[in-house]
């Protein structure tokens, strides 16, 4: 009896060891590996709905192109989708998508909750994949460009926009997730970063543009587009990006270039930044004061100095370094709050959090907030290292 039972229980081991009852062969599917969303041009009730498809017969001897893109029009997602499907040999995969490339058209008009929501309710579809928003022409065109570097588009959208997000400060990182989150929150706006083609884009989608040592077409990420009632508003410059970015705290390695004197630069690289807001009423407006304290390196410096037995050159650099972020900030919230009344940075949920007393007392609301708050800012810069030098290179000559 033992040794039946032995025997039937092997069995049963084994055959829910024999495979997954669902599985299928990777070469079954057609995975996609980017998605652009715009607003079609011949009946802009409708969305067009495009996909980049990661081509698994590419031969590497050949000039066949690794990327396949197929584009379709629908009331929803997913309709659009289907009618793909009807033209493709094989299953769309989304659990490997990359990008989601939205046209600036349709973000101005539409509020992306509107047609959105498929990239929440499918559990296949990776929630993690990068947001951005395609300026100056169709998000579509954004997924055809193939360049040296990094040949399928997608792919060479992630990396570079990692890359920027790591050891620049201008741009920033957000995925579906992220930017679905801000647009249901009470009090968030998103705040996305915006991609162009540089170039002709007809020659960006031919392979000749990969062998090419100054490639025809680029894609080229330039700074971050912010939003107002859930509608793309508009656009933060290089400078404004770099000040909304240490505001928000998702600063991480950030390059500060000040004059050392009338005509050269110096450059500093920020390590950290310690952020304290005080928020109160003044006047009975709502006032942030916001103080900032970095930690940097020296990393160029192309005037004369000799740190060690003259302190005050440091400290000069250290004071002009403070006085530019300051400058940076101001920039940022100027736009946003006082030319725009958009609170990208959330004071009107902040002010709510902290000052619900106050606020009911003078009779504000969360959006009152916003365009009447005033910023105040103090900035200081610690310059922690000058690196293997304790002289400039002119510093030195001048010794010699």
């Amino acid at each position: 009896m033992k040794k039946s039972l032995k025997i039937i229980v092997s069995i049963i081991i084994l055959l829910l060891l024999s495979g997954c009852f669902n599985y299928k062969e990777i070469n079954d599917y057609a995975i996609v590996s980017g998605i652009s969303i715009d607003k079609d041009d011949d009946d802009p009730s409708k969305l067009n709905v495009g996909i980049q498809i990661m081509n698994a017969k590419k031969d590497e001897e050949t000039d066949t192109s690794l990327i396949t893109f197929y584009k379709a029009k629908g009331n929803t997602i997913y309709q659009a989708l289907e009618k793909i499907m009807l033209d493709s040999p094989k299953e769309l995969y989304l659990g490997h998508n990359e990008v989601l490339v939205i046209g600036e058209d349709i973000l101005k008009e539409k509020d992306p909750l509107d047609y959105l929501d498929y990239f929440m309710r499918d559990s296949q579809i990776e929630k993690d994949a990068l947001v951005m928003v395609a300026t100056k022409t169709k998000a579509y065109n954004i997924l055809k460009v193939i360049t040296p570097l990094e040949t399928i588009p997608s792919t060479n959208l992630k990396s570079t926009l990692n890359i920027a997000d790591k050891f620049s400060g201008t741009l920033t990182i957000v995925t579906i997730d992220k930017f679905l989150s801000d647009l249901t929150s009470k009090g968030a706006q998103p705040i996305i970063p915006m991609v162009k083609i540089t170039g002709n884009v007809k020659q960006g989608e031919k392979m000749d543009n990969i062998t090419e040592s100054n490639p025809k077409a680029k894609l080229k990420f330039d700074s971050l587009a912010y939003f107002e009632n859930n509608k793309l508003k508009g656009y933060l410059s290089n400078d404004e990006s770099t000040g909304y970015n240490f505001l928000a705290k998702t600063q991480k390695e950030t390059y500060i270039n000040v004059k050392c004197d009338d005509k050269n630069y110096a450059t500093i690289k920020v390590k950290g930044a310690k952020i304290k807001e005080d928020l109160s009423f003044k006047d009975k407006k709502p006032l942030a004061l916001i103080n900032i304290k970095v930690t940097a390196d020296l990393l160029e410096y192309n005037c004369s100095a000799d740190f060690i037995n003259d302190e005050k050159k440091l400290k000069e650099l250290e004071k002009k370094s403070a006085n530019k972020i300051k400058n940076l900030v101001t920039k940022t919230t100027n736009k946003l709050y006082k030319e725009n009344n958009s609170d990208v940075l959330m004071y009107g949920e902040k002010f709510y959090g902290k000052k619900y007393k106050q606020m009911k007392k003078l009779g504000y609301d969360q959006k009152d907030i916003a365009k009447t708050i005033q910023f105040e800012f103090k900035t200081s810069v610690k310059i922690e290292s000058t690196e293997l030098s304790i002289k400039s290179m002119k510093g030195v000559l001048k010794d010699e």
